[in-house]
């Protein structure tokens, strides 16, 4: 997924002096992401943020066929906030007990997710920018 959407430009993407595809680019950097958290996480911190991370990507996408592509797909809205609900009372519930076990994990999670957001949001204005300019 992530060498489709490096293909598709939603993901920067630099070469490193590495001549191989894509697909073996993002091999490369998701083991060096792994070994990162290895070094500095155990793995049910590592769990926990695969947790956070999975659960925010999921309303995200629950959030945009709700209000972008409904129509389209035949989507049923009433599934489709039943499954915002629930993700938002999973998410909130997991918060609330690794805040008691684990805090700094949260803030790790809550961090890193607004810190990846806004990297995505200033790249992806930089490059509809680049496709304004060119039209």
């Amino acid at each position: 997924m992530l060498a489709m959407l490096t293909e598709m430009k939603l993901i920067p993407h630099g070469h490193f002096g590495m001549p191989s595809p894509i697909q073996k680019h993002t091999l490369v950097y998701t083991v060096v992401i792994a070994a990162i958290l290895a070094v500095f996480f155990d793995l049910s911190r590592i769990a926990s943020l695969g947790v956070y991370f999975y659960l925010i990507m999921e309303m995200i996408i629950h959030w945009g066929v709700f209000r972008y592509r409904r129509e389209e797909t035949g989507a049923n809205p009433a599934i489709l906030i039943s499954a915002l609900v629930a993700d938002a009372v999973v998410l909130i519930a997991f918060i609330a007990m690794k805040l008691q076990s684990d805090p700094i994990i949260v803030a790790t999670g809550i961090g890193s997710a607004v810190l990846l957001m806004g990297l995505e949001r200033i790249y992806l204005h930089t490059w509809f920018a680049e496709l304004e300019d060119a039209h």
